[in-house]
Formats: C-alpha cells, structure tokens, sequence
C-alpha cells in the first residue's frame, strides 16, 4: 500500500512566496549586474573551479531566516554546509530540515544564462516531502508535495510523454565525481547505448529537463542533498524516477553512488540494466 500522505507542519504557499520573494528582491536585481569581487572561487574537493557569489550568499541568508520562521528546525544551506560540513549530519536524524540551494547553476548565473533555479526542500527521517524548484529567469515555479503530486506555476503539472520521443535515449552521465575505476567502467558500460545530450550546467535545469521530456535521464554519483532533494522528490512526484543500482530510490540520506535520474521507471531499469555489471565502490 502507498505510504500516507505526510501532514506538512506549513502552508506549502508560504514557502513558493518566500522563494519568489528572494529571487525577485536578492537574485534577479543582480543577474546579469555582477561587479568586480562579487565572485570567489570554492576550495572544494574534487572541483578546481566551484564558484560562489555575494548573491548565493545573500540568497542563503534571507531563505535561511524565512525557513526559520516558518519551521523554526535546522536549515542545511550549501553555503553554510561548505564552511560547517558537519551540518549534513541532521539528515541523519528524524528530526525536520530545510535544504536549501541558494543559486543552483551558479556558473551560469555568472555568465549570464537564464538556466539556474533556487531549489529547497523540507525533510524529515530523511525523506523530502515538499520540494520547490524556481527558475527565476525562466518564470517558473515547481512544487511537489509527498502523495500529492506536482504543481508549475500553480498549476498542476501532467507528466506526459516525452516531448521527442528519441529511439535512442538521450541523456548526460556526470562522471566528474565518480572513482576512476568506476568512471572507466560506466563509461565502457553505456559506450553505444545512449545519445549525449548537452550538459545544463544546474540540477534544477537537468531536472525539470528530464521531468518535461527534453531529455532522457541523467547518471550522477554525487549526491549533495541541496542538488538533488528537492528536485528528486518533484521528479518522482510526477511519474519519473529517482534510484540507485541496486533499485532502491534516492533520499537524502544516501551516500555518494551511481544515481539514475529518469522520465519513467521503465527508463531508470533500462539504464541500469546497461549499467548492471558495473561495482560502484563508496
């Protein structure tokens, strides 16, 4: 039997206005307006060049205050997870949280392309069961409640087939994070099975991508809760499917591992089939 719908602690609206209100008032003034010192550059591991504006850091700030007042429970922002990595460690916990990604995408917010998007989410035992992705630049607005489905814009979203249906799957394999004895064998594993499809640059894009059709699926290994919570529980939300290797579903609470992010269910098997002879070592 499917698991009850959870009794959310908030008005689910309340949340969409906060959201919208940070973009409007704190991302989109500075959108295409950076100045000189307003970009640094991230020490962070495995990624030379991982960028970080004054904006994420005012985004952060204003989201993290107004999540507070709202459920006032710990807030996992991926700016004050850089600096306090032990902030992850509540997920674990069966206690409340907001995750929150202030500006995902940065790199493109810094060149000035519309494709990044403020992802929250709200969890608890390690389950999202309200998930927000706003793409500021592109006007739009998804929200997935757990057992109770997708809504853009306000209003609700149908997941219908794909936009272009392809013979050939089209998807991107992230393979950046992965072990090199694991990223070799991906690699030869799904060698001629699949078309590449150009990278977003933003889990919020690559996402609501693969939520709308436009392309396929996407294979990640790294699994930053503020990347894929949100968006992962919008994406199930509306029929398509979130899951690892051995077939069980991503939460936020799973370790870094070769993740399947998928249109359908029949498309996550199928690309883990390919994928089946592969040992993801953690």
């Amino acid at each position: 039997m499917p698991e009850p719908r959870p009794a959310l602690p908030f008005d689910v609206t309340r949340v969409t206005a906060l959201i919208e209100h940070v973009a409007r008032e704190i991302v989109m003034p500075r959108f295409r307006d950076l100045r000189e010192g307003d970009v640094e550059h991230k020490e962070t591991a495995g990624f030379a060049d991982d960028l970080v504006t004054v904006v994420d850091k005012a985004s952060e700030r204003e989201l993290t205050a107004g999540l507070r007042q709202i459920v006032d429970t710990h807030v996992v922002g991926e700016e004050a997870a850089h600096d306090h990595e032990g902030i992850v460690e509540c997920l674990q916990s069966d206690d409340a949280a907001w995750i929150v990604d202030p500006i995902d995408g940065t790199h493109n917010f810094v060149a000035g392309h519309d494709g990044f998007g403020i992802m929250v989410g709200f969890a608890r035992r390690g389950r999202v069961e309200a998930g927000w992705v706003h793409l500021p630049a592109r006007h739009e607005t998804f929200v997935g409640v757990a057992g109770a489905g997708v809504t853009l814009n306000g209003q609700p979203f149908v997941h219908g087939a794909r936009t272009t249906p392809h013979q050939t799957p089209h998807g991107s394999m992230f393979v950046r994070f992965m072990p090199d004895s694991v990223r070799s064998r991906v690699i030869a594993a799904a060698s001629g099975r699949y078309a590449e499809a150009a990278h977003a640059g933003a889990a919020a894009i690559e996402y609501t991508d693969i939520l709308r059709g436009r392309k396929d699926f996407a294979v990640y290994y790294r699994l930053h809760p503020w990347d894929h919570g949100a968006p992962a529980l919008i994406l199930s939300e509306a029929g398509g499917r979130v899951e690892h290797l051995d077939g069980t579903e991503y939460t936020v609470r799973s370790p870094n591992q070769i993740t399947i992010v998928a249109h359908t269910p029949q498309l996550a098997g199928d690309v883990r089939t390919w994928l089946g002879g592969v040992e993801d070592v953690r």
